[in-house]
């Protein structure tokens, strides 16, 4: 099983929450502009809520195999608060990435309507 989501599981999850860090400590801004004008800087990454593979980070038995690379187990957060979160594991539960991950589409949801 591959740790990568797809395409539009990434664009989604970054869509949703604006292209913030979905830590609501951090909020940093993960896109902007490159040097060559056809491109842009991607600053931060679709990160699994529970492991793809049982020797990873908050791997959950109980998961269907088909739900390990969909959106529902994808937050968006920078690069610093994805290492974060998968160094301490305890501090950090999927109980706690999904709170974030809801709060921040909340936040986006609110600025938009």
């Amino acid at each position: 099983m591959t740790d990568a989501f797809v395409e539009a599981v990434t664009c989604a999850t970054a869509a949703r929450v604006a292209d913030r860090c979905s830590n609501p400590n951090c909020r940093a801004l993960t896109s902007g502009p490159h040097n060559d004008r056809r491109k842009s800087l991607t600053l931060g990454l679709a990160v699994h809520i529970a492991a793809a593979s049982p020797s990873g980070r908050r791997y959950d038995p109980l998961l269907p195999d088909h739900e390990h690379g969909a959106y529902g187990n994808a937050i968006w957060l920078c690069r610093n608060c994805a290492n974060l979160i998968d160094n301490d594991v305890v501090l950090y539960p999927a109980s706690l990435l999904r709170s974030w991950k809801g709060a921040a589409e909340e936040k986006v949801g609110e600025s938009t309507h």
